[in-house]
């Protein structure tokens, strides 16, 4: 997914998720509270969305946390 078109069409259909250690369990993206995300310096390519550490507020135990994005399928659960 190289196109940033996408990864924002897949963030607004609900797909893109960030996991949370504390609750063991993902989270979607448009749920947590975005707080920072950490660029990755060893990634030089055309995704850099995709390899950065996103640090987020989870909804449910209020903690914060680090995560890479993960993309699930449509359908998928």
């Amino acid at each position: 997914m190289s196109n940033p078109g996408e990864f924002l069409q897949a963030c607004a259909r609900g797909l893109v998720w960030l996991y949370c250690e504390a609750c063991s369990e993902p989270k979607n993206f448009n749920a947590v509270r975005h707080l920072d995300s950490i660029g990755n310096p060893l990634y030089w390519g055309q995704e850099p969305w995709w390899h950065d550490t996103r640090v987020f507020e989870c909804p449910d135990c209020k903690s914060e946390q680090r995560s890479l994005l993960e993309l699930r399928e449509e359908g998928s659960s």
